[in-house]
């Protein structure tokens, strides 16, 4: 039997998994996110090898890893994290690659396509076999363009509620929602936000989705900004794809609010077809370290990897 491990290393969480080659998932941890423009390469380094060292254990006695797979949020820019994890490993065939990689592999297997994320990071990516360079738009960190993403709906949820409060916005049901949530007002909150960072301001996009739904306008404002960034972002894709395509929607945002995926499907190019992931991250980069290792994947590695991780009780660890 042949093992493997797969990492989903984004700005709020690393998801990491150990499945055999039959697709059972033997362990799963979570830790924290391993975003470098974050925390820094060295820091980011280390959460990933923690997340490799929390899963080892649970090898069968006497086994190796055939391979592991990491879809690491900024990666491209900081090739030394690879270089470090490889030499954590000792040998072990591993590779890491950019966060779209595990929910491209998860839904388009090998072939061409689009994949669209909408996480606490927002990425737009095109892939053509063509063609070995990807082709993003924005994606460049929430200090440059994250357009549509969990930060920015956040960072845009607190701005409307101070704005309400300091007297220079309209009135907001968010305002409200975000004071229930935190018991205090955002502007005595400020302290706690700071110190949580970009992680904890995207925890407060959910706000936009449950406003829009009482029909308050601010929040419909913040909400149709983020389907205009996408559908910007697929009509470029379309412009460097040459015909309609397939597209994966990947991250937390699009999976948790169904009624965000269906505006922005509304908003897709004539032709093109939407497809939300609709299993973890990590299935796809457990399919790319077998390929990593030169294996083929068997027919009943999708079932097989679906029942066993719904069933295995997910570690947090490093809170």
């Amino acid at each position: 039997m042949k093992y493997y491990l797969s990492i989903d290393a984004g700005g709020s969480k690393t998801d990491t998994v150990l499945v055999d080659q039959n697709g059972n998932v033997l362990a799963a941890d979570r830790g924290r996110g391993a975003n470098a423009f974050d925390i820094g390469p060295t820091e980011a380094t280390s959460r990933i090898c923690e997340a490799i060292d929390a899963l080892l254990p649970y090898l069968p006695q006497g086994e190796k890893l055939s391979g592991v797979f990491g879809s690491v949020s900024v990666i491209y820019f900081y090739p030394e994290i690879q270089e470090r994890v490889a030499a954590h490993l000792n040998g072990v065939p591993c590779k890491l690659d950019s966060v779209v990689s595990s929910v491209m592999a998860a839904v388009l297997g090998k072939e061409d396509g689009v994949c669209l994320i909408s996480g606490t990071g927002s990425y737009c990516c095109v892939r053509q076999s063509s063609d070995a360079h990807r082709h993003y738009f924005g994606s460049s960190g929430y200090l440059l363009d994250t357009g549509g993403s969990a930060y920015t709906l956040g960072q845009q949820v607190l701005v409307a509620s101070q704005r309400e409060l300091d007297g220079r916005g309209p009135k907001t049901l968010l305002t409200k929602l975000i004071q229930d949530e935190i018991g205090e007002s955002v502007l005595d909150h400020l302290p706690v936000i700071y110190e949580g960072g970009r992680p904890y301001i995207a925890s407060f996009s959910h706000h936009v989705f449950t406003a829009c739904r009482e029909g308050d306008a601010v929040a419909k404002e913040i909400f149709d900004r983020g389907v205009d960034y996408y559908a910007e972002a697929l009509a470029a894709a379309y412009q460097v794809m040459g015909k309609p395509y397939k597209c994966v929607l990947g991250g937390g945002t699009f999976l948790h609010h169904p009624e965000y995926v269906d505006a922005v499907r509304a908003r897709a190019p004539e032709g093109c077809q939407l497809v939300l992931l609709d299993v973890p991250a990590v299935y796809g980069g457990a399919l790319e370290a077998i390929w990593l290792s030169g294996e083929e994947v068997p027919d009943t590695f999708r079932t097989n990897f679906i029942r066993s991780y719904a069933r295995f009780p997910l570690r947090k660890r490093g809170w």
